[in-house]
């Protein structure tokens, strides 16, 4: 006879879930992970080692109360009754043996998840309770709603024969590599880097997965630990680029003295295949491309190497460098009306707005310094190397300052203007003086 007891925690919290796990295998030997709040597990032949089921339960309770959960127990003998009586009962409940339909009669439908459209037909036909879904005629009931009415109505029974998923620790990819002699210079230590990389590259081609980062932790002869740690362009599992990409990042920082052990790390992530568009451009290698990151990681630093993003500041052009990483491939093309393809999805402009036109800003990095004359108050005149002229028309002064809460706050005052030969241009005034900061194309 199969009894299953169910460990649901009414609010989910990824830091119970694995001591729930843990207590779980400490009781049974046959654990199913199912979700982010329901532990499963096996009753079957526990009697002799812990006593009856509710001596199970409240050991599994108090156990699960030392550890800060609020935790309730179902057993029944199904892996849905044993659900559904812990969803629906107090702390602990125990479902009598055969007796899964009788007592899951007043449970209401809702236990079962359904979604909006089948909840919405089953409450016109005015079921409410899993009990009245058990009772009606399974041959009406598949003739409506298919093989989903008679799933269902099983459920709702708490039949569910569908043995437990055991759960097994996720594997941990991480390969070690002592040296008592001790490694003190770049290439060997690179070499052994690059050895513990092809073993961890070809676990993860047999499980199906690929290296979305790489850490690594020294430990050094002076009793320190260096680490560090770099991510691919694209997640990969060849070893030759993975090879490239560490030796590149260990020579940016390399560590202090001389390496006694060696400890390296992957990050998992299983990798949907995707077809390629047929009308785009092909994707780069992500193995070459991981080579050639690495090799300019090495001639200019990992730092200046990656994605410019703009940060949630008010300077002007404040960013930062973040990883390269390939772009997902781009979704199917809007359609408009008529099922025509939208290719642009800006909104066009109206008559008098310059149809057609884009005005385009260059900006001057670093800004050029320039002599600008005013005239009652506003700049009239300017010169700059390559750039000079009467200022025919302008707008402005906009002060733009921010991060008065750091060492180096910022304040100016910037102006668009435009030059006697039709040049657009943006200037800024500061304490340094006047810069031109972009010209407008």
């Amino acid at each position: 006879m199969t009894r299953i007891a169910c460990l649901f925690v009414p609010v989910a919290d990824e830091r119970i879930k694995p001591a729930l796990l843990e207590i779980a295998l400490r009781h049974s030997p046959s654990v199913e992970d199912g979700g982010p709040d329901i532990v499963y597990l096996d009753l079957g032949g526990l009697e002799r080692l812990w006593g009856g089921e509710e001596e199970i339960a409240r050991r599994l309770h108090r156990a699960a109360c030392e550890c800060g959960a609020a935790v309730r127990i179902g057993i029944a003998g199904s892996r849905a009754g044993a659900r559904f009586a812990a969803r629906a009962g107090g702390d602990i409940t125990i479902v009598p043996p055969e007796l899964d339909a009788r007592w899951l009669g007043p449970a209401p439908l809702a236990l079962l998840g359904l979604g909006p459209e089948m909840s919405a037909r089953l409450g016109r036909w005015g079921i409410r309770t899993l009990g009245e879904l058990a009772d009606l005629p399974v041959s009406g009931l598949a003739e409506r709603l298919g093989d989903e009415g008679p799933r269902l109505q099983r459920l709702a029974r708490g039949e569910d024969a569908t043995p437990l998923r055991l759960w097994t620790p996720p594997p941990v990819f991480e390969e070690s590599a002592d040296c008592s002699w001790g490694v003190e210079t770049l290439e060997p230590l690179g070499d052994l880097l690059a050895g513990l990389a092809e073993m961890l590259c070809a676990r993860l081609r047999r499980h199906e997965l690929s290296a979305d980062a790489f850490e690594w932790s020294c430990r050094l002869a002076n009793r320190t630990v260096h680490e560090g740690a770099c991510a691919p362009a694209a997640p990969l599992t060849d070893s030759a680029a993975a090879a490239a990409l560490l030796r590149a990042s260990l020579a940016a920082r390399p560590p202090r003295a001389a390496v006694e052990a060696i400890t390296l790390r992957v990050r998992p992530v299983r990798v949907r295949n995707v077809q390629p568009r047929f009308d785009e451009p092909p994707r780069p290698s992500p193995r070459l491309l991981t080579a050639t990151l690495a090799r300019l990681s090495a001639l200019v630093g990992a730092r200046d190497i990656g994605s410019p993003v703009i940060l949630d500041t008010h300077r002007p052009d404040a960013h930062q460098m973040t990883p390269f990483l390939l772009p997902s491939p781009r979704p199917s093309p809007q359609r408009g009306e008529g099922g025509r393809e939208n290719r642009n999805p800006l909104p066009r402009r109206g008559r008098g707005q310059g149809e057609g036109a884009v005005l385009a800003v260059h900006r001057v990095r670093p800004s050029r310094s320039v002599a600008v004359v005013l005239h009652a108050g506003a700049p009239a005149h300017l010169r700059a190397a390559g750039l000079a002229g009467r200022i025919i028309a302008g707008a402005g002064p906009w002060r733009v300052s921010g991060e008065w809460w750091t060492e180096a706050p910022f304040v100016q005052d910037e102006w668009d203007v435009e030059l006697d030969d039709g040049t657009l241009c943006r200037l800024a005034r500061d304490g340094r003086g006047w810069r031109l900061e972009a010209v407008y194309d």
